[in-house]
C-alpha cells in the first residue's frame, strides 16, 4: 500500500452497515475491517465538496439518496466520512450537478477577511 493512500484511508475494527458499504458481497478489507477516511485525505475533500454543493442546490440527504439509488444512511455514512465517495458516484453527482469531477475532488479556497 502506498504512502498517499495510505494518508486517504486508515483501517478501522467497526463494523459498516451492509448498505452503506456497497451491500452483502462487497470487498471487504483487511480481515473484516472497512477503510475510514482520514480527515486530512482526498475522501475528505470529497465528503466536504459533496456536503456544500448539495447545500448549495437546496438539497437533502434524502434527495440524493434517491438519484444515487442508495438509503439516507448511506448517504450519511459518506458525509460524515465513515465511508468513502466511490468515483463513479463522485461521476454520478458530478452529472447531476453540472460541474466537473474535479470541482468535488479539490479543496475550496479558504476566504480570508480584509479586515
Amino acid at each position: 500500500m502506498s504512502t498517499c493512500w495510505n494518508n486517504v484511508m486508515s483501517w478501522s475494527t467497526e463494523p459498516e452497515d451492509d448498505d452503506a458499504e456497497g451491500g452483502p458481497g462487497a470487498p471487504r478489507h483487511r480481515k473484516g475491517r472497512a477503510p475510514r477516511v482520514s480527515p486530512d485525505g482526498l475522501a475528505a475533500v470529497a465528503a466536504g465538496a459533496v456536503r456544500f454543493e448539495t447545500a448549495r442546490r437546496g438539497m437533502l440527504q434524502q434527495d440524493l439518496a434517491m438519484v444515487l439509488g442508495r438509503s439516507r444512511s448511506a448517504i450519511s455514512a459518506r458525509y460524515t466520512g465513515r465511508v468513502p465517495w466511490s468515483l463513479d458516484e463522485i461521476g454520478r453527482i458530478a452529472v447531476l450537478y453540472g460541474c466537473r469531477v474535479s470541482d468535488l475532488l479539490t479543496e475550496a479556497p479558504v476566504s480570508r477577511s480584509p479586515w
